[in-house]
């Protein structure tokens, strides 16, 4: 377990131009979790980890579901709104064909943000989770 707090905070303000007030750690093959304050020391022997999995660093910073809704909500760059049809498509697994600046961006539908993805050749590459699917 590894203290990235200020790697990722970095990592945030250069690509999402955002700041969040909380502690990172890096927990083996680029596993960023997230968390506002250490656990007591008498629960520590019994946890696994603390915190929730924020994303993973590879090649920058990709945020889980969970993360962006964190760092979505204080983005002020790289952020793409999705229409209905696109978020369904993106929240069933599938990619989503737009242009888009960014290597990494943050994806909107209304208020809601439902992920982190790549873009690569005019697409954006989708990393949500089989577990997390819909089968729209």
């Amino acid at each position: 377990m590894k203290d990235v707090t200020e790697k990722v905070r970095k990592m945030l303000r250069e690509q999402f131009k955002a700041d969040l007030e909380m502690k990172f750690v890096e927990k083996g093959k680029g596993k960023v979790y997230a968390y506002t304050h250490e656990p007591p020391e008498f629960l520590k022997k019994y946890l696994v980890h603390s915190g929730i999995y924020f994303g993973r660093i590879d090649g920058g910073l990709r945020l889980s579901i969970d993360g962006s809704v964190f760092v979505g909500k204080k983005a002020e760059k790289c952020v793409v709104n999705l229409t209905k049809e696109e978020v369904i498509k993106w929240m069933s697994g599938k990619d989503i064909e737009k242009e888009v600046e960014c290597k990494y961006v943050l994806l909107r539908w209304n208020s809601f943000f439902v992920g982190c993805g790549m873009a690569i050749n005019g697409k954006i590459k989708n990393f949500v989770p089989k577990n997390r699917r819909t089968n729209y």
